[in-house]
């Protein structure tokens, strides 16, 4: 599974709840950049390919709404949207972290 931290690094917290793969990580609260391009950047890490290379991500989730879920004030202080997306199971946690796994059938 490919993991992203999107966040601000600080001490490891010992209680994260983070596969211990060598590329997984701790998000310590914000992404640095918007969710969506989170998203498309660690899918295509996962699948060693190029971003651009992707179909677009609206084609199975609004990358706005997904957007403005995770940065809006009211944003959730826990929780995961998970999706498909590539063939990749991709979670998007409340933290900042964002994960895509190779092996999922995307549903149309």
């Amino acid at each position: 599974m490919t993991q992203r931290d999107y966040a601000p690094r600080e001490a490891e917290d010992p209680h994260t709840d983070v596969a211990s793969t060598a590329d997984a990580s701790k998000a310590t609260g914000e992404f640095d950049a918007s969710p969506s391009v989170c998203v498309v950047e660690t899918v295509a890490d996962a699948l060693g390919t190029e971003p651009n290379d992707l179909r677009p991500l609206y084609d199975v989730i609004d990358p706005d709404a997904l957007d403005l879920f995770f940065e809006s004030p009211h944003r959730p202080t826990s929780g995961r949207v998970t999706f498909t997306f590539e063939g990749c199971t991709v979670a998007v946690d409340a933290d900042g972290r964002v994960a895509a796994s190779p092996g999922a059938d995307d549903e149309e």
